[in-house]
């Protein structure tokens, strides 16, 4: 059955001038998802006398702690610019990158407290941390829940030099070890040679 009315195409907008990128710094702690959807192509149906698809790429964005306030729209430029990395990867077919540590790293999260925050879109340690107290009337025990993000991540941060340290320490570790069999080779073809 073919639509009674015509639906609104959407067309991109004109180019814009680059938005302020400190507009968009929160965005690494947005669930956000791509998917293709028909849309009708107006001018194509009526060219046709019938309607006419297309598919397009959309954009469905989801506040963490939030699940009745959801963005689905078409991608547009801006959300080219915003989203690059997670929109090159759905299209190259690895799906939504989640990006963040998951909640089940978080010491004493249960599997159903993370399905639960899961369900409203909070899947990262960084999205529980940065959800506005608003939505945590929602939750049981939210408040020790996000501190103790907070906390998770303040340690990790604190642990970044020293796990910088040892990665570098365990390199020269490995170049000793290497410089020692070289040297120990070396002394025992000198000795075989001045033994011949």
């Amino acid at each position: 059955m073919e639509p009674t009315a015509i639906a609104t195409d959407f067309i991109d907008p004109p180019p814009m001038a680059r938005p302020e990128t400190s507009r968009f710094a929160e965005d690494a702690k947005l669930h956000v998802e791509f998917h293709r959807s028909p849309v009708i192509n107006p001018h194509k149906s009526q060219a046709a006398g019938r309607a006419i698809y297309e598919e397009k790429d959309f954009v469905r964005i989801h506040i963490p702690g939030d699940k009745n306030n959801i963005i689905d729209r078409p991608v547009d430029a801006i959300d080219e610019m915003r989203f690059a990395d997670r929109l090159a990867k759905w299209r190259a077919g690895q799906g939504d990158a989640m990006s963040g540590t998951p909640l089940s790293a978080l010491p004493t999260m249960p599997p159903a407290k993370v399905a639960e925050y899961g369900y409203f879109n909070i899947r990262t340690i960084e999205q529980l941390a940065a959800t506005a107290d608003t939505f945590g009337a929602k939750f049981m025990a939210f408040q020790g829940d996000k501190a103790r993000a907070k906390a998770f991540l303040e340690v990790a941060a604190g642990n970044a030099p020293l796990e910088k340290m040892n990665e570098e320490l365990s390199k020269r570790d490995e170049q000793i070890e290497t410089l020692r069999a070289q040297v120990e080779a070396l002394v025992a073809s000198q000795g075989k040679k001045k033994s011949d």
